[in-house]
């Protein structure tokens, strides 16, 4: 019997290498099974996100924002869990009339009892008696969803927006004149908020942010005139400088002669407190923290009985996400960033810097020591 040579050739195949179409059938059930896994795996995720999603209530550029990690580490006090607004204890009370005890004693002792208020970062909310200052870096985005819930926005409504917070608050708060804020301040029941952080760490999350990766426009423009100003200098004490942003080193050069030339404004994002809020004049009934903000935070809801409009369930959550993201982006801890960053410094630039923002340190109970450890000898 004569067999066909393409007949034959595929038994020869077939004998010689029996595995093959083995092989092939077991690389093919691979894939799919893994494409299967995959696929679901992807919607499960999906799935659950989205479920968190409408638990929490979350606007989505404070979702985006979560999720990217802060800059710098927030350090925030982490919830119970409990999702009721508790009651402050009484070291808590005492302890935020000590800090109010402690800005009026340092007022006086700098002799700025006569300054002027500046109402320009205010928001006053006559309907629920609280007047804050939004100081930026420091709990900003926490409170501004606050005041976006007391403005009425609805949650849903916020999760689709593509406008910041910002702009939402000042839709519903306009900056309030001068005579309107002092009345404010002044009416029997208003709590007037002011949130405050270590001042360093706050100076640092500010340059990582606007200046270091040089991302918004405004900033690009000022990050190459501070490299233009401050490159030369910097690279003798630093050696070699690949970076196209300035350096910490360049940033703190830049504030200090900025200061040294009797320039008395900076930038929002890193003004000392005691000028962009001028506590001195508005005299603040609350000095929060951004180290205890989940404590100092219930207090004001309790004492204005709000805890039915800000939903604790909803702050808990965001305030355990943040905990949990309490590392840079690019994943050192607030520490280690510290000592990193301002060990470019000498210690005649930090005291130069703290000519700037001791102040800030003083009034509101910071302490500055630790960085003679960082900086070079």
């Amino acid at each position: 019997m004569i067999i066909p040579m393409k007949r034959f050739r595929s038994r020869i195949m077939t004998k010689a290498f029996p595995c093959l179409r083995c092989g092939a059938k077991t690389v093919t059930f691979l894939f799919w099974a893994a494409l299967y896994v995959v696929v679901m795996k992807m919607t499960i995720l999906k799935s659950s996100g989205t479920t968190t999603t409408k638990d929490w209530s979350v606007p989505d550029n404070y979702t985006k924002w979560l999720l990217q990690g802060p800059v710098l580490g927030e350090e925030e006090e982490l919830d119970s869990a409990n999702n009721d607004w508790l009651e402050p204890d009484n070291a808590t009370v005492m302890e935020l009339e000590q800090r109010v005890a402690k800005v009026q004693e340092v007022c006086h002792l700098r002799s700025l009892s006569t300054q002027s208020i500046n109402s320009k970062e205010f928001f006053v909310d006559h309907a629920h008696n609280i007047v804050w200052c939004n100081i930026f870096k420091a709990a900003s985005t926490s409170w501004l969803y606050n005041f976006n819930i007391l403005g009425g926005y609805d949650k849903k409504f916020l999760a689709r927006t593509r406008h910041t917070p910002l702009m939402l608050a000042r839709k519903k708060y306009p900056r309030p004149s001068e005579e309107e804020l002092k009345d404010a301040v002044n009416t029997p029941g208003v709590i007037s908020l002011l949130v405050v952080r270590e001042p360093f760490v706050r100076l640092l999350s500010a340059y990582r942010d606007k200046l270091e990766n040089i991302t918004p426009p405004y900033y690009r423009k000022l990050a190459r005139a501070i490299v233009a100003a401050h490159r030369e200098a910097a690279t003798k004490v630093l050696g070699p400088i690949k970076s196209f942003g300035p350096t910490f080193y360049e940033f703190v050069a830049y504030l200090i002669a900025k200061y040294e030339s009797g320039e008395i404004s900076f930038d929002e994002h890193w003004a000392p407190y005691y000028k962009f809020c001028t506590p001195c004049a508005a005299n603040f009934t609350v000095i929060a923290k951004v180290e205890t903000l989940s404590r100092d935070s219930a207090f004001v809801v309790q004492q204005l009985g709000l805890g039915h409009i800000l939903e604790r369930k909803v702050r808990n959550r965001r305030m355990r996400l943040r905990t949990v993201m309490n590392k840079s982006r690019d994943g050192k801890n607030t520490s280690a960033l510290l000592k990193y960053y301002f060990g470019q410094l000498d210690e005649q630039m930090l005291d130069k810097l703290l000519q700037i923002y001791g102040i800030d340190f003083e009034m509101f109970g910071y302490k500055s020591d630790i960085y003679r450890r960082y900086v070079r000898k």
